[in-house]
């Protein structure tokens, strides 16, 4: 049940994460479409397993503790600034504290 909505929750925060201006996409990317393909056995599969680009972790009483979000910046983007965009959209969806939002910058294409 936790992974169901933590891969719920990955999934809305991808959607919002994508729709920030000067986010090219999320990583692993390709990498992470192998893994989630059967790459690793089903028993293996959670957010942090399937080589998501958004991991959700949750506290004892099943809020959000934490989120942490892979991007790749549009070349001509300011990384600083879109990543702070991505924090806020992220927290807003999943509901969290900013703070509880880690995003880093993987890479600018």
């Amino acid at each position: 049940m936790k992974n169901e909505r933590a891969e719920d929750l990955a999934r809305k925060v991808t959607e919002a994460v994508l729709a920030v201006p000067g986010v090219a996409c999320l990583r692993p990317g390709l990498r992470g479409l192998l893994h989630r393909a059967g790459a690793r056995p089903p028993a293996a599969r959670d957010a942090r397993a399937a080589g998501s680009a958004v991991r959700v972790t949750f506290d004892s009483q099943g809020s959000v503790a934490g989120l942490e979000i892979d991007v790749v910046v549009r070349s001509g983007q300011q990384a600083a600034r879109t990543a702070r965009a991505v924090r806020a959209v992220a927290a807003e969806t999943a509901a969290a504290t900013p703070g509880a939002v880690k995003v880093t910058v993987t890479g600018i294409v």
